[in-house]
């Protein structure tokens, strides 16, 4: 049998088609290390477990709130020319799009 050569340059017979798997250099193989943990730091850890973490080490994930109350999201869908009058004024109060939305709604619903 002729012997054929893969795309990485391993050699296979005719009939064989998958490539001689390439084992990773040994330079690429680190070993995972622990860390020695004593009686001391074990407990330590099972008492902050059990009291739970303290309030002010939370810290929040996410978008920043908007005000001191829940908020909601809304998917609205806008034609280009809408979104680019949105923008505009977004751009010439110095506002993210969303607060030019909030302000528009706002001034609309409470006339």
């Amino acid at each position: 049998m002729a012997k054929q050569t893969n795309k990485a340059g391993a050699k296979n017979s005719a009939d064989n088609s998958r490539p001689t798997p390439v084992q990773p250099a040994s330079w690429m193989i680190k070993p995972m290390g622990h860390a020695d943990v004593d009686e001391a730091t074990i407990d330590r850890l099972v008492t902050e477990a059990e009291e739970g973490i303290p309030e002010e080490k939370l810290r929040r994930r996410g978008r920043p709130s908007i005000g001191p109350e829940a908020s909601s999201t809304f998917s609205v869908r806008l034609p280009d020319d809408l979104a680019a009058l949105v923008d505009e004024r977004a751009a010439i109060d110095g506002v993210s799009r969303g607060e030019t939305m909030r302000r528009a709604l706002i001034e609309y619903l409470t006339r």
